[in-house]
């Protein structure tokens, strides 16, 4: 161990472990619009997830347990949103993360003597898809509760470089590596008013089905704020399980990781 907490982002890049936080936001849930003419919503959000499991790198199994505070401190830029619209009872969605991380320092090891390293990390994510709402039901004059079927595919793409240098035995050198790969899913998403203001919207989803994972899935609870018929606060938890492989033997790939923590976003409805 050479550099303290800058030794769990170096892993991180060794182990092409890239956070994924972002996820399927949700949308407005008085969705109580004319058949006729189209509605959209723009959530700006932010999941703050730490990750857990295993990946294997060329070979190579590790166990990773990193919080969202580890993932915090190398942050460099982080931009996630959800857009949505939908007319009638048909809608579509779109999701995309993008992150930025970085990380350098400079020790000495006792059998190499001095070293620098200079790590970089890039995730996209990218979901999109479609959803039907097969139920609605009141549940008095103003609230109500809805269920969508909904489908699509989410795109992973997972970028990190380790610059090193380390003048003692002549080693220069600047190691990269891109895995990416597309996972479909199908879910159900249900969303009921609690009081006028306040309400809930639950999903659930599963997917990979041997296409790009092994299998994935997806689950979130997040409650809901209506400062207006156009502004709304998002507040809850979510929870996303990937299990991916890819190659044999030293050149064998694996990343069955889990993430999970709380999202909260803000969400415009026009």
């Amino acid at each position: 161990m050479i550099f303290g907490k800058f030794g769990v982002i170096t892993m991180a890049v060794l182990l092409a472990l890239l956070l994924p936080p972002a996820g399927h936001g949700q949308s407005a849930l008085d969705q109580k619009a004319a058949p006729d003419r189209w509605e959209f919503f723009v959530a700006p959000y932010f999941w703050m997830a730490g990750l857990d499991g295993k990946t294997t790198v060329n070979g190579v199994e590790s166990n990773v347990n990193f919080s969202f505070s580890d993932i915090w401190e190398n942050l460099d830029v982080g931009a996630q949103v959800h857009l949505e619209g939908w007319k009638g009872k048909w809608g579509m969605f779109l999701d995309a993360t993008y992150l930025k991380l970085s990380n350098d320092g400079s020790g000495v090891s006792p059998t190499y003597g001095p070293v620098d390293i200079d790590v970089r990390i890039e995730e996209w994510i990218v979901e999109g898809g479609a959803f039907y709402r097969f139920l609605t039901r009141p549940i008095d004059r103003e609230r109500r509760v809805s269920v969508d079927a909904l489908g699509g595919l989410r795109y992973i793409s997972l970028y990190g470089r380790l610059s090193a240098f380390v003048p003692l035995v002549g080693l220069d050198t600047s190691p990269s590596g891109t895995k990416d790969w597309v996972d479909p899913f199908l879910g159900l998403r249900l969303m009921a008013d609690i009081t006028k203001k306040l309400a809930i919207a639950v999903r659930g989803d599963i997917g990979g089905f041997g296409v790009g994972s092994h299998f994935a899935y997806n689950a979130s609870a997040i409650f809901g704020y209506h400062f207006s018929p156009m502004v709304s606060a998002w507040l809850g938890y979510r929870i996303l399980g990937i299990d991916y492989e890819d190659g044999h033997g030293p050149d064998k790939f694996k990343y069955d990781v889990t993430m999970q923590g709380p999202i909260i976003g803000i969400g415009f409805r026009f």
